[in-house]
């Protein structure tokens, strides 16, 4: 009798151990998929700041300004373009028409 206690206890405690490692193995594949989650969202907003930042650089760059105009523009346009760009002095001097300002609002 006394190897039959210690048989079913064992048993009893192996199952249980059993009952406890797959509910352990559930949390942590759940939290394994949110790190997935997270892991993929990260990734892609990394990716966007890097798209940002060679934009803003190539924005900036008054090089690849003319090259984007020549695709959308003419060629001549362009010239005329380069040749009628006014500072703040010359507007105040002069009264023109048909001149767009460009606001923050």
């Amino acid at each position: 009798m006394r190897y039959f206690s210690a048989i079913s206890s064992l048993i009893v405690l192996n199952i249980l151990s059993v009952l406890f490692l797959l509910y352990l193995g559930n949390v942590s594949r759940e939290i394994e998929k949110q790190n997935y989650t997270l892991e993929k969202k990260i990734n892609f907003i990394n990716e966007q700041i890097r798209i940002n930042e060679i934009e803003f650089s190539l924005y900036h760059n008054y090089g690849y300004l003319k090259k984007l105009h020549k695709v959308y523009f003419d060629g001549e346009q362009f010239e005329s373009f380069s040749n009628k760009r006014l500072s703040f002095v010359d507007i105040q001097k002069n009264n023109f028409k048909n001149i767009y300002t460009v606001g923050t609002q």
